[in-house]
């Protein structure tokens, strides 16, 4: 029998046993310096604090989102450490190639320290020297491997002398210091710091920024406007705004070419004469709808492998043809809908796009789904070859976006157009379900709006390398597609090149006479018909007639052997549009429908 006091004791027991303490919240905080930019190097130290576990990995992305190949990241860093709060060096353990693992037992709180090398000035990568620094989150910024939707801050430490740092990421406590949502986000927005200009213009409604690196001659007034109707022309197409600030960074180079998407940037490569000839400014301006529109198509409507993202590896799609070739084929839509391509010039760029494709032999081997799957080992890996085995899901996916376009035109009568499919979509996935689509899924939007199913154009021209019906798809707009030989003269079906004052063959087209004959990439040409390479004897390769034997005297692996060479015609042909003098009213509305707005 209990005495009474123990039986009190007992009975409040259970009232007065503690409440175990709540979990610390995880929180991440960057800091990023640049102490001697000449160096080309980013210092990086992340604070990790309410990390209870015995161990942290941390991992570096192997990839950009957007840039379809793995650049191995982390071959760049260095000084990888970590070290208490109290600054006790803790044990770092490297598992694989870009994820290291910290011990900290008992220590929720510590820090992790590294350099980057960065010198590398492309859109998917970083680089800085002693006039600036740019970098793309993911080549830059390691993250706790557990924790990749865990916000954070980033502290910028500008160089001295830099004033400026141009960022998406939104404002956070302190000069130079911002919020990211999560690592996505981080990865999602590039940073340029240094000294460059900044300029401003409003389009529907949301203020854009566009920081100019480098040196250019132009009308600051004039490029504001004109990237203003162009990014206001891109909003129509989707029609629901979804920015409240949007950032260009534009790298103005001696040479340069090329953009890459963020979520609410982009950044863009250009010449730096590019502004000075309406040509060039058509073209900057094609680049700045061609990243804008993405986006919506890519950064918001997207398949469904494109987010969330696997930093770790490649992230496979069939649907780059839409991500990739659609969004240039509205880049061009974007820019005859703004006034600054005539209609002429617009269907003059759509023949010579016909003609890019038709005119690539690999488009004969390679489906526009299998470009989009297999980017990551060969899009930007091309070798001597690709031309004769690839077709570019840019390229491609422009002129399927095209025939959709209007064979939804015209099964609507002119009342809907693939404008609906990317509002459909955008409502669907991204608004409503918060998820990218699957392949089916996409054809099944096109029959929606369409009140017509596809399969067959699918399977047999997107998955399949049928020829594309380009003639009967623009006769529905009025137009005639001719086609007439590039040229009447023969051709041996080769590519050379003077390489340190030797000729050297650089690429043989798939059966064409050099192909069928045996001549070999890196063949270096020794004799010609008996005579030495001259200016006028190496245009008897490119250009002669028909049936003409050409003796070639070559040297491969050292030693000479003699080929001779039949020139056979060239298979290349030209493609020009013809709108019709007198067009039916449903082409009439067809046309309005694809060329309006």
């Amino acid at each position: 029998m209990l005495c009474q006091a123990a039986a009190a004791l007992l009975l409040a027991g259970p009232a007065l046993a503690a409440t175990p303490p709540a979990a610390a919240v995880p929180t991440l905080r960057y800091s990023l310096s640049m102490p001697a930019p000449q160096t080309h190097y980013f210092e990086v130290k992340m604070e990790l604090g309410g990390f209870p576990a015995e161990y942290t990995d941390v991992k570096m992305p192997v990839w950009a989102p957007g840039s379809y190949l793995v650049r191995e990241y982390s071959k760049n860093v260095e000084g990888f450490q970590a070290r208490t709060a109290g600054g006790q060096a803790l044990a770092v353990e490297k598992l694989n190639k870009n994820t290291w693992r910290v011990r900290h037992p008992k220590q929720a709180n510590f820090q992790v320290s590294y350099r980057v090398y960065a010198f590398e000035l492309s859109v998917r990568t970083s680089f800085m020297d002693a006039d600036h620094g740019y970098l793309n989150g993911s080549s830059v910024f390691m993250y706790p491997a557990d924790n990749k939707m865990l916000g954070s801050t980033v502290a910028v430490q500008p160089a001295t002398g830099w004033t400026q740092v141009s960022t998406a990421l939104r404002p956070g406590p302190g000069k130079f210091t911002y919020k990211a949502a999560s690592y996505d986000e981080l990865a999602d927005s590039p940073m340029e710091i240094g000294t460059h200009k900044v300029l401003e213009f409003t389009a529907n409604g949301t203020p854009h920024q566009v920081a100019m690196y480098g040196t250019y001659q132009a009308d600051d007034a004039k490029i504001v406007a004109e990237m203003k109707k162009v990014c206001e022309e891109a909003h129509r197409v989707v029609g629901q705004n979804p920015l409240d600030h949007y950032l260009f960074i534009v790298h103005n180079l001696e040479r340069g070419g090329g953009g890459l998407e963020h979520l609410y940037s982009t950044t863009l490569e250009v010449g730096r004469t590019v502004y000075g000839t309406d040509a060039g400014m058509k073209s900057f301006l094609g680049l700045v709808a061609h990243e804008y529109f993405h986006l919506w198509n890519v950064k918001r409507i997207r398949p469904k492998a494109l987010g969330p993202f696997n930093y770790d590896e490649e992230n496979y799609t069939h649907m780059l043809w839409v991500s990739e070739g659609m969004t240039e084929y509205y880049s061009k839509q974007i820019l005859a809908r703004a006034g600054v391509l005539t209609r002429d010039e617009y269907l003059g760029r759509l023949a010579n796009a016909i003609a890019e494709v038709e005119n690539t032999p690999g488009n004969r081997i390679q489906s526009a789904a299998e470009s989009s799957f297999d980017a990551w080992i060969k899009y930007y890996r091309p070798n001597e070859n690709a031309n004769n085995t690839q077709i570019s899901y840019y390229s491609k996916g422009d002129l399927i976006g095209t025939w959709l376009d209007l064979n939804i035109a015209e099964a609507t009568k002119g009342q809907k157009h693939l404008d609906d499919v990317f509002r459909l979509l955008y409502d669907t996935y991204y608004k409503k379900a918060g998820r990218g689509f699957t392949d089916q899924e996409y054809q099944d939007a096109v029959a929606t709006v369409a009140g017509r199913r596809f399969d067959d154009f699918f399977k047999n021209s997107v998955y399949g390398t049928k020829p594309i019906d380009y003639a009967t798809a623009l006769g529905y707009a009025g137009l005639t597609l001719t086609k007439a030989p590039l040229t009447t003269t023969g051709t041996l079906g080769a590519n050379f090149s003077n390489r340190s004052g030797k000729l050297l063959v650089t690429s043989v087209v798939r059966d064409g006479a050099a192909w069928n004959t045996g001549l070999n990439v890196n063949d270096e040409i020794l004799l010609i018909n008996g005579a030495a390479p001259s200016e006028e004897t190496v245009k008897s390769l490119v250009s002669g007639s028909v049936g003409n034997e050409v003796a070639l005297q070559v040297r491969r692996d050292g030693l000479p052997r003699d080929l001779k060479i039949k020139m056979l015609a060239n298979p290349d042909v030209k493609y020009q549009l013809q709108p019709a003098a007198s067009p039916s009213e449903a082409q009439q509305k067809v046309l309005a429908k694809w060329l309006g707005k």
